[in-house]
C-alpha cells in the first residue's frame, strides 16, 4: 500500500468513527425525546378536553417517529461497526499479527 492509500484508509477510519459517534448521539437524543413525548401523551390523555387529547395524539405520533429514528440510528451504527471491523481486519500488519498469535 502506498502512502496515499494509507492516508485514505486513515481518513475513512476517522470518518466512520465520527459518523458512528454522531449516530449514537442522535440515537440517544431520539430515545430521550421519545420518552418525553410518551410521557406527555400519558399526562395529556388524563384530561377530558378534546384539544388536549388531540395534542396527546400528536405527541404519541411524534414519540413513535422518534422511536423509529432511534432504531434507524442504532442499525446504522451497527453497520458502521461492521465496516470498522472489516477495515481493521484487512489492514497491513494485522494479518501478520494474527498469524503470530495462532
Amino acid at each position: 500500500m502506498g502512502c496515499t492509500d494509507l492516508n485514505n484508509l486513515e481518513d475513512l477510519k476517522h470518518t466512520l468513527s465520527y459518523i458512528h459517534s454522531e449516530l449514537l448521539r442522535i440515537e440517544t437524543m431520539a430515545g430521550t425525546l421519545s420518552t418525553i413525548e410518551r410521557d406527555h401523551y400519558n399526562r395529556l390523555t388524563n384530561f377530558d378536553q378534546r384539544e388536549l387529547i388531540d395534542i396527546a395524539v400528536e405527541e404519541q405520533n411524534a414519540s413513535r417517529q422518534l422511536g423509529t429514528m432511534k432504531q434507524m440510528c442504532l442499525s446504522m451504527a451497527q453497520k458502521i461497526e461492521g465496516l470498522q471491523t472489516a477495515i481493521m481486519s484487512n489492514e497491513p500488519g494485522e494479518s501478520a499479527r494474527r498469524v503470530e498469535t495462532h
